[in-house]
C-alpha cells in the first residue's frame, strides 16, 4: 500500500494497516487514532516529512514548503551559503528523499571530479624494518623483551580520511534504504565503487569532525548533504515489533536552526553579539534552567531574548504555551520585551501585553514562500524590529 500524507494538514480519515498506524504514533511522526470503521484512522499533527516503509507499505509525507525552499533552510545553518540553485529540478522530484539523493549525487560528482581528496592518516603496523616511529608503549605491552618485530606508528598519505568516510557512509546508507528507484540506485553504486579503499565508519559513534579549508572547499556541499542523510535516515528500525526503514526530517527543527543562525547574523550587524542556546539558571539553587534559542547582548548586557517556533503550541486550557515560556525568559533576564518568531501562516503577528507585569511579547511571522534573498530580507526586518523594540524600552525607562 502507498499512503500519502501532508505536513501539518487538517485532520483527515485515512485507510491504514494497523502496523503503519502504530509506527506513525510510536515514532512521533503523527497523531493517529482509530475511527469507528475498522482499518480507518484519523491522522493529524503530521510533524515530519520524508518517506518510510513499514512491512512493505510505503508512506510519503509531503512538506508544506517547496522542496527547494526546504533545501535553502537545510543548507544555510551548517554552511551559511549552501544555496542549491537547481530549484526546478528539486521541486520536480517525486519526493523529498529522491530530491536529496539527486542533489547529493550532483554535489558528490563535483567533489570527486578530480579524484578523491587525500590526506595524512596515522597508521599502526608491525614490521622488522623501521618506518615512521617506534611505538614503545605498544612494543613493551605486546612484546616485552623482544626486539623484533617492531610496533610502528607512521603517517600515510591516503584517500582513507574522515571526509571520504562520511561520503561513503552516506552512499551506503542511501543504498540500504528500499525507497529509491532503480536509476538512482545505479548511480549510487557507481559512486560507491570509487570509495573501495575507504574504510567504513564505526557504528554507533558520532560522525567525525571534518576539515573545512581551501583544500576541502569543493567537498563541503557534498559533506553537508551527507551529514543530513546520515542524521535523518534510519535502517531496520523496529517500530512496534515491525521493521521499518525511513528518511524523515523534522522541519520544525530545521526552521529553528535556520532562524538561530540567520537572525544571529542579522542582529550582529547592529552591534553586540547573539548567542544561541545560552543556558542560565532560573531558580536560586539552579535546579531549573532556561535555554532560549537566542540572546542578544551588547556591552555584556542582555538586550533581547528570542525563540523560534515553527508552530504555535496550543492545548486545552493553555491558549499559547509559547507566551508563558517567553514571559519566564523576560522575567529571568529583566526585559520588557520578548520575541517569538513563527513561520508565516502559523501565527498572527501581534503584540501581547502581559497583565500585572511590564512585559510585551512580540510575535513575528517569517515569510518562507519567497526566494532565498526575500527570506533573508524578512529575517532582517524582524531583526530591525527587535532592535527598535529595545530602543523603545530604553525610552520608556528614561
Amino acid at each position: 500500500m502507498h499512503i500519502q500524507l501532508d505536513e501539518w494538514a487538517a485532520p483527515r480519515d485515512v485507510d491504514l494497516p494497523r502496523t503503519v498506524a502504530s509506527a506513525l504514533n510510536s515514532r512521533h511522526i503523527a497523531s493517529v487514532v482509530p475511527t469507528e470503521i475498522d482499518g480507518r484512522w484519523t491522522v493529524s499533527q503530521v510533524r515530519k516529512v520524508g518517506s518510510l516503509t513499514i512491512e512493505g507499505h510505503r508512506v510519503d509525507i509531503r512538506p508544506k514548503l517547496p522542496i527547494s525552499r526546504l533545501f535553502f533552510l537545510f543548507g544555510y545553518a551548517p554552511r551559511r551559503r549552501l544555496w542549491l540553485a537547481e530549484e526546478t529540478l528539486l521541486d520536480s522530484a517525486p519526493d523529498l528523499l529522491a530530491a536529496i539523493a539527486t542533489a547529493f549525487l550532483r554535489q558528490l560528482g563535483v567533489a570527486v571530479e578530480r579524484g578523491l581528496l587525500q590526506g595524512y592518516r596515522e597508521r599502526h603496523d608491525s614490521d622488522t624494518v623501521v618506518r615512521g616511529r617506534i611505538d614503545f608503549v605498544e612494543q613493551f605491552k605486546r612484546r616485552p623483551g623482544l626486539a623484533s618485530p617492531l610496533e610502528l606508528r607512521f603517517d600515510e598519505f591516503t584517500v582513507d580520511i574522515d571526509e571520504n568516510r562520511v561520503l561513503a557512509a552516506a552512499l551506503e546508507r542511501l543504498l540500504r534504504l528500499p525507497l529509491l528507484d532503480a536509476a538512482l540506485r545505479r548511480t549510487l553504486l557507481h559512486f560507491r565503487s570509487l570509495f573501495a579503499e575507504v574504510e567504513a565508519l564505526p557504528r554507533g559513534l558520532p560522525l567525525p569532525r571534518t576539515r573545512d579549508d581551501h583544500r576541502s572547499e569543493h567537498y563541503q556541499p557534498a559533506l553537508s548533504l551527507a551529514r543530513l542523510i546520515l542524521s535523518n535516515a534510519s535502517l531496520e528500525h523496529r517500530a512496534g515489533g515491525h521493521r521499518a526503514s525511513a528518511f524523515l526530517v523534522d522541519v520544525a527543527q530545521v526552521f529553528e536552526d535556520f532562524v538561530s543562525v540567520a537572525l544571529r547574523d542579522s542582529l550582529e550587524r547592529s552591534g553586540g553579539r547573539a548567542l544561541s542556546q545560552r543556558s542560565d539558571r532560573l531558580d536560586t539553587l539552579g535546579h531549573t534552567v532556561v535555554r532560549p534559542d537566542i540572546v542578544w547582548q551588547r556591552h555584556e548586557r542582555i538586550e533581547a531574548v528570542i525563540d523560534a517556533k515553527y508552530k504555535a503550541v496550543r492545548s486545552a486550557g493553555y491558549p499559547n504555551a509559547d507566551i508563558y515560556q517567553m514571559v519566564t525568559y523576560c522575567t529571568r533576564y529583566g526585559l520588557r520585551d520578548g520575541h517569538l518568531i513563527y513561520a508565516s501562516g502559523e501565527e498572527t503577528p501581534q503584540k501581547v501585553s502581559i497583565v500585572g507585569a511590564p512585559i510585551t511579547v512580540h510575535c513575528h511571522a517569517l515569510e518562507l514562500a519567497g526566494s532565498p534573498a526575500e527570506i533573508l530580507a524578512s529575517v532582517d526586518r524582524i531583526a530591525e524590529a527587535i532592535v527598535m523594540s529595545k530602543s523603545g524600552a530604553d525610552l520608556r525607562r528614561a
